[in-house]
């Protein structure tokens, strides 16, 4: 799910950067500025939880719960992440000449499979709960 996001993330970079409104690149108004900011910090944060929980894997520790909490993050921050892709993209984000719209259709399977969304926070609660 990071990579997919990354992916969007990066292709939403240069598109914002060409696009343009009121006789300048969209990117250059503060509140996209600041989604994109906001994307990438959440596309850094399940970075390293990913990081983390194999970090643990790798030391034969118990990384259960960060693998859980890695795969939760990680799989809603790539629907976060895609939607606003496609909202930046405008009418194009759902046009599929552009990758957006195939990366923000990906990304969905990411709360299903290997697990549900559900699933991890079960998982995550059952252990905290003990």
């Amino acid at each position: 799910m990071i990579g997919l996001a990354q992916g969007a993330l990066d292709h939403t970079k240069s598109y914002i950067k060409e696009r343009e409104q009121f006789g300048q690149p969209i990117s250059d108004f503060q509140g996209v500025q600041f989604q994109i900011a906001e994307a990438a910090t959440n596309l850094e944060a399940s970075r390293l939880l990913v990081y983390n929980a194999a970090r643990l894997k790798d030391q034969s520790k118990d990384f259960l719960v960060p693998a859980a909490m890695a795969k939760l993050h990680s799989s809603r921050m790539a629907q976060n992440v895609t939607s606003l892709c496609v909202d930046l993209y405008g009418g194009y984000g759902f046009a599929s000449e552009y990758p957006v719209e195939k990366y923000y259709r990906d990304s969905k399977i990411g709360t299903i499979y290997e697990g549900t969304t559900n699933m991890q926070l079960q998982t995550i609660a059952k252990v905290l709960l003990k």
